[in-house]
């Protein structure tokens, strides 16, 4: 197998060629991609070829995962989440059903992404309602009774507290340096370890909205990340998009379940992470600093 350079992704006819060989035919249109993978649309669909070898077995990782969870998927779900279909070849690549919306980003790209701060407030609270709802989902799955696959390295543990290098008096006196957060007035007493299967990567660049729909939330994709861990880390991606977001998902979450979430518990976990990372920099990297703005 071959994976694609940067130079042949720009080449659409022979993109255009490899997805053909395939059975996919159409207008093929360039998407906003990761650092993942190359995407494009093609008719509804969404091809993505991935960059590297390790990129392709979590594509088969997401595709054996999507597979295990379909059976147990709730309908209100059901349409929101699209299993995914591998192709082997020489360019191997992934084809999914193509969501109408855009992505849930704080980027300057009015044409792929908005900005949940952005939507009226009614849509914010529809979008708050839909994710708490999807984390219930989620985490009432018996996960014991699945064949979940082993990580990788591309699999992200935000619980930089657990890292072999991680000093909390660092982390604390780094985050100090710039802000006005304190990771002693974050301790929580109350922890919840309670292990569930988990998304895990449910940032922004993973669902898909649609304003002018009356459920504003109309895709989830990218499950390849997808892992049995505390489940109150769950909700650490939705800070990456904005901290009262997190809140208002956590506080519907906590009307769902029995099994609650501190808030104060996955505020220090997102503090501790730019702590953390802060502390390994001289000086601090902009991605960190922007992180600390979307905190307030």
């Amino acid at each position: 197998m071959n994976y694609l350079t940067k130079e042949k992704a720009q080449d659409v006819n022979l993109i255009k060629e490899i997805i053909a060989k395939a059975g996919y035919k159409g207008e093929v249109r360039v998407l906003v991609g990761g650092s993942k993978s190359f995407a494009f649309a093609v008719e509804d669909e969404v091809v993505r070829f991935p960059k590297a070898e390790i990129i392709w077995q979590t594509m088969q990782r997401e595709n054996q995962i999507l597979t295990e969870i379909w059976p147990l998927i709730s309908d209100k779900f059901k349409n929101r989440i699209h299993p995914i279909t591998l192709v082997e070849g020489e360019y191997p690549f992934s084809v999914v059903k193509r969501f109408v919306g855009k992505i849930c980003d704080n980027r300057d790209d009015e044409v792929n992404a908005l900005k949940v701060q952005n939507l009226p407030e009614d849509k914010q609270e529809n979008l708050a309602q839909a994710l708490a709802e999807f984390f219930a989902m989620m985490h009432q799955i018996d996960y014991t009774k699945l064949h979940v696959p082993p990580t990788n390295e591309t699999i992200d543990n935000w619980d930089v507290s657990k890292k072999a290098d991680f000093d909390y008096a660092k982390a604390r006196d780094a985050l100090k340096k710039v802000s006005s957060f304190d990771l002693d007035d974050y301790q929580c007493d109350n922890k919840n370890e309670a292990l569930a299967l988990c998304h895990n990567d449910l940032s922004g660049s993973n669902m898909l909205l649609n304003p002018e729909k009356e459920d504003i939330l109309v895709g989830i994709i990218d499950f390849a990340n997808a892992v049995v861990e505390p489940k109150y880390l769950d909700f650490f991606p939705l800070y990456k998009i904005n901290r009262n977001l997190a809140v208002e998902v956590i506080e519907r979450y906590n009307a769902l379940v029995d099994d609650k979430i501190d808030i104060k518990q996955t505020d220090f976990t997102m503090l501790a992470y730019i702590g953390y990372n802060l502390a390994k920099n001289d000086n601090p990297p902009p991605y960190f600093m922007k992180l600390l703005k979307l905190f307030n």
